[in-house]
């Protein structure tokens, strides 16, 4: 077991210093602290969204966020590979609701955490351009627990009856998202995702045999730790330095 690990370190060692050796040009940036550049944190609120056997307003986003959904909060910490690819890991904490059937009304609170992996489209499709703004997607995994009380009575009136899950329950979601750049350090969100969990069970209803969806709509801001750098920029400092030493050479 000790030997497996030496191996995995020594991997990841090399592995690093070959991503970050492969295009010296793009790195010719201050070295110290490189570890806690371009990492960010983001805070963000919004809903957590049923859909499943006993939902009704799919397609009505005002309806769905009044009666099928509950308020969420979250906190992301990204790691930018390259000015463009994303490593994330998440955690949430909402829920959802659903009054469709009288006798089977339920309300759901859900703990997920999850990894994920994304790319940054605006600087993928225009590297050359500083912009303020960006759109980028996203997949990734994980898992979540839930507790899922329903109102078995006429009108909800009964006791509920509350089910807890035993053990974590695996879920695989899409997403995309905009940002806006207020400053250097500072940007502002709005992320969508669509989430699938691996039963059909979340509301409590079995029914059809398929697995039941919840979504994740937020608004959030992003603090950069360390400064997220630009690649162009370490790029346009190189040449610009390399050409002063020739304007200076030249000059003697």
């Amino acid at each position: 077991m000790k030997k497996s690990r030496v191996l995995f370190v020594g991997v990841f060692l090399l592995s690093y210093h070959s991503l970050n050796s492969s295009e010296p040009d793009e790195w010719c940036g201050p070295r110290e602290r490189v570890f806690l550049k371009n990492w960010s944190i983001n805070l963000n609120i919004g809903y957590t969204s049923y859909f499943g056997d006993l939902s009704q307003y799919d397609l009505d986003v005002v309806n769905k966020l009044i009666y099928e959904s509950k308020p969420a909060y979250g906190i992301k910490l990204t790691k930018y590979i390259k000015n463009k690819f994303l490593m994330s890991g998440q955690f949430i904490y909402g829920g959802f609701k659903s009054d469709f059937l009288s006798d089977h009304i339920f309300e759901t609170t859900l703990v997920e955490y999850s990894i994920q992996a994304g790319l940054d489209l605006t600087k993928l499709l225009f590297p050359r351009i500083s912009l303020d703004y960006g759109f980028e997607v996203y997949v990734g995994t994980g898992q979540f627990i839930f507790q899922t009380n329903v109102f078995t009575g006429i009108d909800g009136l009964q006791t509920p009856k509350t089910n807890s899950t035993r053990v974590p329950e695996f879920v695989y979601f899409f997403g995309s998202g905009f940002y806006y750049q207020l400053s250097d350090r500072f940007r502002i969100t709005v992320d969508l995702a669509i989430r699938q969990a691996q039963n059909d069970n979340i509301d409590k209803y079995l029914a059809h045999g398929d697995f039941d969806y919840y979504s994740l709509l937020n608004i959030g801001l992003s603090y950069a730790i360390g400064k997220i750098v630009s690649h162009n920029k370490y790029k346009s400092r190189f040449l610009l330095n390399k050409n002063r030493q020739i304007w200076r050479s030249n000059s003697m």
